[in-house]
């Protein structure tokens, strides 16, 4: 009976109707030649918000505030190098897994589609691995957990992307994402649910929240979007020899994809400048303010809410702004010109007032850049690969270059202050990589 119900209907069902001569192909849906419903695009941007909020606010529950304090709290002598190798020896394994993943998720058939098996699964194994981040003590045990936690991270993200290329049509991908870049609304949530657990008693409570957040994010939003199309009967090559598979794993051409390769360093770089700072916010306030650990957790909560709110005007605006002009690089380097002058207030102003400062700026920036990230994404993946049918291989490589953001980050930001002693270097780089990641965006010939 559930299966006849409007909410289970594919999008084959909810598409419209069938295009005629003069439809513009913009409008139309890769999956089915059809323009979307009011419907369709309403459920398509619920299912990425929720997949958005609620993935990115686990994260930065488990990942981002309780991990730091629970190294802390485990006697951990340098918590800050102890974090940075944990968090970069997890996104490492990323690298690889995000874009095997997506390349497989090309291939895969299934009665519920080549993406839905991987989001499924991926969402219950990246639950058990965020929850067990509060369960274990030592730097190894810490690092296990959290890249089994990142198997299944990678399992969701990158197929929940690829829906953006293989099902939306062009003249709507802007609007839905800033769905997908809701992410950064999911941040401040967050900071605000952490700001609870803090330095209490019931701290690691937290880590139960996270883990059960992160594996709702991907299970609600198969249920929220229009059901994908069987993929059991896909064209497949036959006869493949093992040489033919590994070649599919090799990163795509750079012949035809110069706008690609220039999307993905500009992608890197700018992901790199805010988690360098964004990552580091409770030991900035601990550390660099000389905050205790409580009046740290009372500061996240106010800076969550400035979060929130500056990045929520920020995917409102840009996304279907961007629809609007047809231009994509316009909102991505206006964002990143507010990360830059956010990043400059706390290195003047040593104080809480200046990472609120930071805060509201780079927030409202971030929200505006990520807003539009998928779309540019997507829309300087080579034609020819839309044809082949294997998106994913491209967004699992768009993918690996956010994850070396990730990397990056943290590594360099650790590195920083653990030669300097202080967090002020770590400004000027993230700065500078915003800058540098502003012209390759630029250089993009064919998206405006």
């Amino acid at each position: 009976m559930l299966k006849h119900h409007k909410l289970f209907e594919s999008a084959t069902d909810l598409a419209g109707p069938a295009p005629d001569s003069a439809v513009n192909p913009d409008t139309l849906s890769p999956e089915t030649g059809k323009p979307f419903s009011k419907l369709t695009v309403f459920r398509f941007l619920a299912a990425f918000v929720v997949f958005a909020v609620l993935n990115s606010a686990a994260f930065t529950i488990n990942g981002g505030n309780l991990l730091p304090q629970h190294l802390k709290d485990v006697g951990m002598g340098n918590p800050t190098a102890a974090y940075g190798v944990i968090t970069s020896a997890t996104s490492l394994v990323s690298l690889f897994a995000g874009y095997i993943w997506g390349t497989m998720s090309d291939k895969t058939r299934s009665r519920f589609g080549k993406r839905t098996p991987w989001i499924f699964w991926g969402s219950l194994v990246a639950g058990v691995g965020l929850y067990l981040l509060g369960s274990f003590q030592t730097t190894l045990n810490l690092t296990l957990a959290y890249c089994f936690n990142t198997l299944g991270q990678n399992a969701i993200q990158t197929p929940m992307y690829a829906f953006l290329a293989d099902r939306v049509p062009k003249n709507v991908r802007g609007t839905l994402s800033a769905g997908l870049g809701a992410t950064s609304i999911g941040l401040p949530i967050g900071q605000f649910i952490s700001s609870y657990f803090l330095g209490r008693s019931y701290q690691n409570v937290g880590f139960i929240v996270g883990g059960v957040l992160i594996a709702l994010s991907g299970l609600l939003a198969l249920v929220i979007i229009p059901r994908e199309p069987s993929s059991k009967n896909a064209r497949e090559e036959q006869d493949k020899t093992i040489k033919d598979v590994l070649v599919t794993l090799l990163p795509p051409k750079l012949a035809g994809a110069h706008d690609f390769y220039k999307s993905c360093v500009g992608r890197f770089l700018i992901m790199t400048s805010y988690t360098m700072v964004m990552q580091y916010l409770l030991y900035i306030l601990e550390n660099y303010i000389g905050q205790s650990t409580i009046e740290a957790a009372k500061s996240m909560n106010r800076l969550s809410m400035f979060t929130l709110i500056v990045s929520l005007v920020g995917l409102v605006i840009s996304g279907p702004m961007s629809d609007y002009i047809k231009r994509r690089k316009v909102p991505v380097v206006t964002g990143g010109i507010l990360m830059i002058i956010g990043t400059f207030i706390p290195l003047f102003i040593r104080s809480t007032a200046g990472v609120i400062g930071y805060a509201i700026f780079a927030g409202l920036g971030y929200g505006i850049y990520l807003a539009v990230d998928g779309a540019l994404n997507m829309d300087v993946i080579p034609e020819q690969a839309k044809i082949d049918k294997n998106t994913g291989k491209y967004i699992g490589f768009s993918n690996l270059t956010n994850t070396l953001g990730l990397t990056a980050a943290p590594m360099a930001t650790s590195l920083i202050v653990t030669m300097t002693g202080s967090y002020g270097l770590a400004f000027i780089g993230s700065i500078a990589a915003t800058i540098v990641g502003i012209i390759f965006i630029l250089t993009i010939k064919h998206v405006k």
